[in-house]
C-alpha cells in the first residue's frame, strides 16, 4: 500500500471512532467466557491445595467472592449479547472495567495467602497463578489497553508488596521482577492493541474502498445503461464486447447482435482508425458518414474513443461513445441552402449571386472570359400586390422564377435579388464584347418572350405582365461585383424610362444615378463639418421583461436638398471614397458620449446595459482601431463591457487571421462583439466556431414571414437552437407586431429591436421612451 493510502486508512471520521471503540468493547466481551473459566479453575485449584490447611475457611470466603465477581461478569456478558444495542457503548465499557477491575482486586488479594505457609508448593501455586492471569490479561483485555494496564496494576501489587517487604534480599529481588514483569505486559499489551487498532482500521478502509467500488460500479453501469448517446466496450483486436441500449437503438439493432461483432470485417472502414488509436494509449474520434455493418443503415455520426486499462496498467481495450449526428447536419446543410436560396422562390438569393458574380469577374481578370448581368424588375408589380393581394404577388414570383430558371444555361444563373426584382448572371461569354453583348441581348429578348404569355396563378383570369431589364457587360479588370450589378440596375431604370418591357444596356454617358452618385460623394465630404451627420437610436428591448436595456446606434444624414438619407445609402459611398474612418470615429465618439449621458443625467438611465454600434469592415482593419476605440471609451468613462461592436460577413473575406487578432484584442479588454444579420451569409456556423462573438442578431427579412412562413419559422429555430449551444445571446431584428414577438418569447430568445418598441429615433425621443417604458415596468411591478 502505497503512502496515500495509509494516511487514508488513519483519516477517521467521527463515526469511524465510533465504529472502533464498538469493536474494541466487543472484543473484551467475547474475551470473557473463556476468561472466567481460567479463572474459575484457577481460584478452585487454590481452595483445593489450602483444603488440609489450618487458613481453609478464609480461603473458601476468598473462593466464593471470586466466583461472585466472575458471576457477575457472565451475566453481564448475557446482558450485553442481548440488549448490546439497548445502551450507550460508554455504559458498555465503564461496566465491563469495573468487573475486570473487581476481580483483579479479589485475585490480587491471593498473594496475601503466600506466606501464611511454610509450603513451597502453595506458594509457587499462586504466583504462578497471578503470573498466568496476568499473561493472559495482557492479551484478553488488550483491546482496550487504559482497562488492560489498571487490571495488571491492581493484579500484581499486592504481590510485589508480599515480596518487597517479606524479609531477606531474595524475595525483595523478586518483588522488583515483579514490576519487570508488569512492565513487560504493558509493553506486549501495547503492542497486542496496536495490531488491534491495525487491523479494525484496515477493515474501515476495507469496507469503504468496497462502497466505494460499489458506487463506482453502480455509477458506471448506470452511465452505461442510461446514457443518452451510444457507448460500446471493445476488445484489442476490436471485438465489441458489451453495449448499452441507445447504440442498439441509434444503429435500429437488437443488443444482442451488437455484442461479438468484429469491426475489423467492417465495410465501411471509415471509423477504424479512431478505433485503433486507443492501442497506442491516446483518444480516437471521427465525425462523418458511416454505414452501419449490421443492416446497412446510413449515418453521420460523431465518435469518440478513450483506452481502458487494467491494474498494471496495460491497455486490454477501449470505449466509443457514438452520436448520431444527421439531423444535425441536415439542418445545418438546410441552413446552408436557404441562407443561399429564397424560400420563396427556391432559387439563388443575393448571397449566392454575388459569391458567383464575383467568380465570374475573377475569371474575366486571369483568362478573359466575359460575363454579363441582367437585372430584372417587374413592371407594376405594387399595384399587383396592393390590388389582388399578396398571395397572388408571391404565386405570380414563383411561376416567373421557374420560367426564367427554364431558359437558363446550365452554367448560368438566376437569382431573386429582393422584392419583385431578379439577375440573371451569365457567364463563359467569350472574349469578344461585341458578341457577348449580342448574347445578352438575345437572353434578354427570350426572356420577354416567355414572360409575355399570361400567368396562370389561380385567379378568375390569368395575369399579363411585362420586365424592365437592365444588361451590364464587364467592361474592365478593375470593376467589381457591385460596380456591375449597380451598373445594371442603373440600366434597368433607364429602361423603365424609356417605356417599360424594353431593355436597356447600361451606358456610362448618360447613366443619372452615376450623377446622383457623384452629387452625393461631394456633398458627403463636407456633411460632418456642415453638422448634417446625425445618430438615430433603436431601443434593444429583453423579450422576457419588455424593458429597454440598450440602443444600436443608427447614422442619418440630414441633406439639405435630398432629406433624411439612411445607412444603406451613406455606408457605399463612404466606404469607396476613403470617408468611412473619419465618420465611423464620429459616430463612436458621439454614440458614446450620449450613452454615457444617459446613465449619469438621465433619470432612467441606469436600465441601459450597452450601446452597439455597427462597424464597417474597412474600419474595423486600421492598425490603431483598438487603441482608438478604447480611447473613446475611456473619455465617454464609460466600462468596456457596455459596447458592443456589430460586424457584418464581409469582413471576414479576406485577411481573416488578422481580423480574429483584432476579435481577440476587443474581447480582451471587453468589449462584446456580435454578428449582424446572421443566416443571410453562407459561412456563419464557421464563424460561430471559430470567432468570439457574443451576440448574434437574426436578420428582419427572417422575422417578417415566421407567422406566415413555417420555413422562416423553422430556420428561426435552429437559429435560436444553434444560439443555445453555442452560449450566445440572440437579437431578433425587425419585431412588428406582438404575434411575432410571442412567437419568440415561447422560443427564450433574448432580445428584440422593432417597431413594435419603436424605430430608430433621435437622442430626445429615446430619452420620452426610456421614460415610458421605465413608467410601464413600474405599473407592472406595482401590480
Amino acid at each position: 500500500m502505497n503512502g496515500r493510502g495509509k494516511n487514508r486508512a488513519f483519516e477517521l471520521t467521527q463515526e469511524d471512532d465510533r465504529y472502533i471503540l464498538e469493536e474494541q468493547i466487543e472484543i473484551a466481551y467475547d474475551q470473557v467466557g473463556f476468561s472466567v473459566l481460567g479463572l474459575l479453575l484457577g481460584s478452585a485449584g487454590v481452595a483445593a491445595i489450602y483444603y488440609p490447611t489450618g487458613i481453609f475457611l478464609e480461603v473458601i470466603v476468598w473462593f466464593l467472592t471470586l466466583s461472585a465477581a466472575l458471576a457477575y461478569r457472565l451475566f453481564l456478558l448475557h446482558t450485553y449479547n442481548r440488549h448490546r444495542d439497548d445502551y450507550p457503548l460508554e455504559r458498555w465499557k465503564m461496566h465491563y472495567g469495573i468487573a475486570m477491575l473487581a476481580s483483579a482486586v479479589i485475585l490480587g488479594s491471593s498473594a496475601l495467602y503466600i506466606f501464611r505457609l511454610d509450603s513451597f508448593v502453595h506458594q509457587f501455586y499462586i504466583i504462578f497463578l497471578l503470573a498466568g492471569v496476568g499473561a493472559v490479561a495482557s492479551g484478553t483485555l488488550a483491546s482496550l489497553p487504559a482497562l488492560s494496564i489498571a487490571f495488571l496494576g491492581i493484579l500484581l501489587a499486592p504481590i510485589f508488596l508480599v515480596m518487597f517487604f517479606h524479609d531477606g534480599i531474595l524475595y525483595q529481588m523478586m518483588g522488583f521482577l515483579v514490576i519487570v514483569f508488569f512492565l513487560l505486559l504493558v509493553v506486549v499489551t501495547k503492542r497486542i492493541h496496536l495490531r488491534i487498532m491495525e487491523t479494525l482500521h484496515l477493515k474501515i478502509l476495507y469496507k469503504k474502498a468496497a462502497d466505494e467500488l460499489y458506487i463506482t460500479d453502480e455509477y458506471f453501469e448506470t452511465i452505461f445503461k442510461e446514457a443518452p448517446v451510444g457507448i460500446f466496450s471493445y476488445s484489442t483486436d476490436l471485438i465489441i464486447l458489451d453495449s448499452n441500449a441507445e447504440m442498439a437503438a441509434l444503429l435500429r439493432v437488437d443488443p444482442k447482435e451488437m455484442i461479438g461483432l468484429d469491426m475489423k470485417l467492417s465495410p465501411d472502414r471509415s471509423i477504424l482508425h479512431a478505433l485503433s488509436t486507443i492501442l497506442e494509449g491516446e483518444k480516437g474520434s471521427y465525425d462523418g458518414p458511416y454505414t452501419a455493418m449490421v443492416n446497412g443503415q446510413q449515418l453521420h455520426i460523431a465518435l469518440k474513443t478513450t483506452p481502458l486499462y487494467d491494474a498494471s496498467g496495460e491497455i486490454i481495450g477501449g470505449v466509443a461513445i457514438v452520436e448520431d449526428v444527421s439531423e444535425r447536419i441536415k439542418s445545418e446543410e438546410l441552413m446552408r441552402y436557404r441562407a443561399n436560396h429564397d424560400m420563396l422562390t427556391n432559387i439563388p438569393n443575393r448571397t449566392l449571386l454575388m459569391d458567383r458574380l464575383e467568380q465570374a469577374i475573377a475569371r474575366y481578370r486571369r483568362n478573359g472570359d466575359l460575363a454579363a448581368l441582367l437585372f430584372m424588375d417587374l413592371d407594376h408589380f405594387k399595384c399587383i400586390n396592393d390590388s389582388m393581394g399578396h398571395h397572388a404577388g408571391d404565386m405570380l414570383l414563383v411561376e416567373m422564377a421557374k420560367r426564367l430558371r427554364g431558359i437558363c444555361r446550365e452554367l448560368d444563373m438566376v437569382a431573386r435579388f429582393g422584392g419583385d426584382e431578379f439577375v440573371m448572371l451569365l457567364s463563359d461569354l467569350g472574349s469578344d464584347p461585341r458578341h457577348a453583348a449580342s448574347d445578352a441581348e438575345l437572353v434578354a429578348e427570350r426572356i420577354h418572350e416567355v414572360l409575355s404569355h399570361p400567368f396562370d396563378i389561380g385567379l378568375t383570369e390569368p395575369l399579363a405582365t411585362s420586365v424592365s431589364i437592365g444588361i451590364a457587360v464587364v467592361g474592365h479588370a478593375d470593376q467589381s461585383a457591385q460596380d456591375l450589378l449597380k451598373f445594371a440596375d442603373s440600366a434597368m431604370y433607364q429602361a423603365k424610362k424609356e417605356g417599360r418591357g424594353t431593355f436597356c444596356f447600361y451606358q456610362e454617358e448618360t447613366n443619372q444615378w452615376i450623377k446622383k452618385r457623384l452629387l452625393l460623394e461631394n456633398a458627403l465630404r463636407n456633411s460632418l463639418k456642415n453638422g448634417e451627420l446625425e445618430i438615430f437610436y433603436q431601443p434593444i428591448v429583453e423579450v422576457k421583461t419588455k424593458k429597454i436595456v440598450g440602443a444600436e446606434a443608427l447614422l442619418r444624414w440630414n441633406h439639405p436638398q435630398l432629406g433624411l438619407m439612411m445607412p444603406d445609402e451613406i455606408i457605399p459611398i463612404a466606404e469607396e471614397r476613403g470617408m468611412i474612418v473619419s465618420i465611423g470615429d464620429w459616430v463612436m465618439q458621439e454614440a458614446f458620449m450620449q450613452f454615457r449621458r444617459w446613465r449619469d443625467e438621465h433619470p432612467n438611465g441606469k436600465v441601459l446595459t450597452h450601446i452597439a454600434i455597427n462597424v464597417s469592415a474597412i474600419q474595423f482593419r486600421q492598425k490603431d482601431f483598438v487603441e482608438k476605440v478604447m480611447g473613446m471609451i475611456q473619455n465617454a468613462q464609460i466600462s468596456p463591457s457596455m459596447v458592443e461592436m456589430e460586424l457584418t460577413e464581409s469582413l471576414f473575406i479576406d485577411k481573416i487571421d488578422s481580423v480574429i487578432e483584432t476579435m481577440k484584442r476587443l474581447r480582451a479588454v471587453g468589449i462584446n462583439l456580435s454578428i449582424d444579420d446572421f443566416g443571410t451569409g453562407y459561412s456563419s456556423l464557421s464563424y460561430l466556431k471559430r470567432l468570439p462573438f457574443a451576440t448574434l442578431k437574426i436578420d428582419k427579412g427572417f422575422v417578417r414571414d415566421i407567422m406566415s412562413d413555417k420555413d422562416d419559422a423553422l430556420l428561426i429555430e435552429t437559429i435560436l437552437s444553434i444560439a443555445q449551444i453555442f452560449n450566445l445571446n440572440v437579437v431578433a431584428e425587425g419585431v412588428e407586431d406582438i404575434e411575432q414577438y410571442e412567437f419568440l418569447r415561447q422560443r427564450n430568445c433574448d432580445y428584440y429591436q422593432g417597431f413594435l418598441c419603436s424605430q430608430p429615433v433621435p437622442s430626445k425621443k429615446f430619452d420620452s421612451l426610456l421614460l415610458e417604458n421605465c413608467k410601464q415596468m413600474n405599473e407592472v411591478a406595482a401590480s
